[in-house]
């Protein structure tokens, strides 16, 4: 199929359009006119046809014996409307005639004719008519009235003009109209297809890896607005990605080096009988291994998270007991940096949810709180029900989020300060899989925090929509 452009397909649309409304009125306008104009002249010549008649009717009753047409106004009258009269007795005698008189202002050779001659001019006149009328006198007939005239209702050139002037004015005024919404069909389709063809050209840069492209369309067409929005944050986001992912390689490669750089340089020392293969030697190595494994997963992870579409197995369990026994298989954790873990929970129900999510999203955040609390600091974990929602909060007093970092934080593969998330791990993805783990079960999560203060997470679940499945197992 040929491709065309925008403005050329808009342009030929509204012309083709526009040009088919103006026939249709064109068409719709004339033949309106022409019937109502021909009703008219067909009404006015059947008025004057009644004058003829009463005339003629006026003439016989003051003289029935020598009735003076000529005297009575018929000639002057048949000659200024254009009427040819002839008026015969019963024998068929011609008792009158305006002769072709009245038919001069039609014929510009009209002159005096015989009756034979005015035979002939009657036959080879184009579109002449003959009305037969009865002449009657005190309700007898005495004879007949032959009214002769051009065209179908003796149209005069007045009434011709007129007609032809109204035909004119129609079609200068279509034609005007053609013109001028040209010009405004060149107009609209430029305003529109000048932003497309500049769209077009910035998604073409974005995909050819241009990410900073941006368009700068002012238009007053919110399509067109929203459109233009669309690419500029679509850009946003590709660009904010390609920078996340670009320092997610260069974190992974340098955490990645690290272990690599200690496992062979124990191995070598092994090989060159430097240090013998001692357990603790070989448990440093495999903890090296360990962190290198750890480092595997979370990109797989990552992977995993670039096509999520989990499938929540939910259960029916208590919430307290579920976080009592999440907040007690850590605290051996916790102690290791001298951590006080402890548990306020006042909602004391069943929920129907996926406890394995659940646990996975409650190890996520408390996972965070430990590597981001200093030592002999505390950890708190609440749970309450307000508002027929379930409130569950993660708070620590570490060494908290910055306010430039704090927006983005649930970002896919996003990492706060580089020295800090080297030294503490992570690969940017755990609060990204627990924002998607707590959306999964329609609730929603929100962080606070302060620099050297600390950070609290507070998780939220609509109460309708973490119980109202229990009776469906």
């Amino acid at each position: 199929m040929k491709k065309t452009s925008l403005n050329r397909k808009l342009l030929i649309s509204f012309i083709s359009i526009i040009l088919i409304s103006l026939l249709i009125t064109g068409i719709t306008s004339t033949y309106m006119i022409d019937k109502k104009f021909n009703l008219y002249l067909l009404k006015e010549h059947e008025e004057k046809i009644d004058n003829i008649k009463t005339i003629i009717d006026s003439t016989i009753r003051k003289d029935p014996i020598t009735p003076d047409f000529e005297g009575s106004g018929l000639t002057s009258y048949a000659i200024s409307e254009g009427y040819v009269i002839e008026i015969f007795d019963l024998n068929n005698n011609l008792l009158y005639t305006t002769g072709m008189y009245p038919l001069m202002g039609h014929q510009s050779n009209g002159h005096m004719m015989g009756p034979m001659m005015g035979k002939m001019f009657k036959n080879m006149s184009e579109g002449y008519n003959e009305d037969t009328y009865p002449l009657d006198y005190k309700d007898e007939e005495i004879g007949r009235i032959t009214i002769g005239y051009l065209g179908a209702s003796n149209i005069s050139r007045e009434a011709m003009s007129f007609k032809l002037t109204l035909y004119q004015s129609i079609f200068i005024s279509s034609l005007i109209a053609v013109m001028v919404s040209v010009f405004i069909s060149i107009v609209i389709s430029r305003q529109l297809g000048i932003p497309i063809r500049k769209i077009t050209l910035a998604s073409r840069k974005i995909k050819e890896g241009d990410l900073s492209t941006r368009t700068d369309i002012k238009t007053n067409i919110d399509e067109i607005s929203e459109l233009s929005s669309s690419i500029n944050n679509l850009a946003n986001t590709l660009q904010q990605q390609e920078a996340l992912r670009n320092r997610l390689t260069s974190d992974m490669a340098h955490e990645i080096r690290t272990p690599l750089t200690t496992i062979k340089s124990h191995i070598e020392a092994f090989i060159d009988g430097i240090w013998e293969p001692t357990p603790e030697k070989l448990e440093d190595c495999y903890d090296e291994v360990a962190r290198l494994h750890s480092l595997v997963e979370n990109l797989d992870n990552i992977n995993k998270l670039e096509k999520m579409n989990y499938i929540l197995s939910k259960s029916i369990f208590r919430i307290d007991e579920e976080l009592k026994r999440i907040v007690n298989s850590l605290i051996p954790q916790f102690s290791k940096k001298n951590l006080k873990l402890s548990l306020n929970s006042k909602a004391a129900l069943e929920v129907f949810m996926d406890r394995d999510k659940f646990k996975q999203i409650m190890y996520n955040l408390l996972s965070n709180a430990f590597k981001y609390s200093l030592e002999n600091g505390i950890v708190n974990v609440k749970s309450y029900i307000e508002s027929n929602k379930l409130y569950i909060i993660v708070e620590d007093f570490g060494i908290g989020i910055s306010p430039k970092d704090l927006p983005h934080i649930f970002e896919h593969l996003y990492r706060g300060d580089s020295s800090r998330a080297r030294t503490t791990g992570g690969s940017g993805i755990g609060l990204t899989i627990t924002k998607t783990l707590i959306e999964a079960h329609d609730g929603n999560i929100r962080a606070e925090s302060e620099i050297n203060k600390g950070t609290t997470f507070t998780i939220r679940f609509p109460l309708e929509n973490i119980t109202s499945k229990k009776a469906s197992l």
